[in-house]
């Protein structure tokens, strides 16, 4: 079984698991939540939904393609974590949103997709 599959199943536990959050989100008063510390629960349902959709690709993309290139198949499994996971942090501090660290970082892992998708598609595409 290819790499790409099992890091894809692993984030899909773990964005099953992230479901719980949503639980809290959804079924918590907003007063509470304030006082754990939870500013902005829209990002935790971001966070939720992208474990779950960049986990689908990996596996997607791990079962379907026999003889991925290696870079791109590196830089997805990075990415395609660090993407989704960003979101979380910002669910209790919104404002790093606004720093350098954060864009950098955010930034970082957009790039990483757009190259990786791409080096996929030509691969498929050239095969």
């Amino acid at each position: 079984m290819h790499f790409l599959v099992k890091v894809g199943v692993l984030e899909l536990a773990v964005g099953a698991l992230t479901g719980w959050a949503m639980v809290y989100v959804t079924r918590t008063p907003r007063a509470q939540r304030l006082r754990a510390g939870l500013r902005d629960a829209r990002r935790i349902r971001q966070g939720h939904i992208e474990m779950l959709m960049q986990g689908t690709v990996l596996t997607a993309f791990g079962a379907a393609v026999p003889d991925p290139p290696l870079f791109a198949s590196v830089l997805l499994s990075v990415v395609c974590w660090t993407a989704p996971l960003a979101f979380f942090p910002l669910a209790f501090r919104p404002e790093w949103g606004d720093t350098r660290l954060y864009r950098y970082v955010d930034n970082a892992s957009l790039i990483g997709l757009s190259v990786g998708f791409v080096l996929f598609a030509v691969s498929v595409l050239a095969s």
